[in-house]
């Protein structure tokens, strides 16, 4: 079985090792996708965050607060690339609480870009059961939210595969 595979549009890798991320962003490459890498070690608290995700994206203006990060995430239209994003994350386990923020919002920003049918991965180096748990509690509002009434067709919970030692492990959400 293969590790991680890009041609899964729309999923969230929790766990893969070095060598993964690399193989996994010379496929991106190859698709033509937009490769972001962020490095989250050091983020003291969600403003941190904010202006940190704000730098990385390249954001076309100023913003405040998470809500409007996520608003940009989902759309990126200034980068011009509908073939799609891969995000690899690196330092998200052990920075607790921005850690556990920025893995809460990814759920709602890959359903975004399912709605749109542009590729969006994330591929995140580390995983802990505290991730797991918070990455399970934001599929669950995905959930509700697809069931309401004005919900977007197709709003949902996102995939989640967890990769422990030789390959995927199975899914969390």
């Amino acid at each position: 079985m293969s590790t991680a595979d890009i041609a899964r549009a729309f999923v969230i890798h929790l766990g893969l090792g070095g060598p993964e991320l690399v193989r996994l962003a010379d496929e991106a490459c190859e698709r033509g996708m937009r490769v972001i890498e962020l490095d989250l070690q050091g983020l003291v608290d969600r403003s941190a965050l904010v202006d940190y995700l704000a730098r990385a994206f390249m954001f076309p203006h100023e913003i405040v607060g998470l809500d409007a990060a996520v608003d940009l995430i989902s759309d990126l239209e200034w980068f011009g690339n509908f073939r799609g994003y891969l995000v690899l994350a690196r330092g998200v386990v052990g920075t607790t609480a921005v850690g556990e923020t920025f893995v809460s919002i990814l759920p709602n920003i890959v359903d975004r870009w399912r709605s749109q049918s542009v590729p969006f991965v994330v591929a995140i180096d580390g995983e802990d059961e505290r991730l797991q748990s918070v990455l399970a509690s934001a599929n669950r509002e995905m959930e509700r939210a697809g069931k309401l009434a004005w919900a977007q067709p197709g709003t949902g919970p996102t995939e989640v595969v967890l990769h422990r030692g030789n390959g995927p492990r199975g899914a969390a959400g």
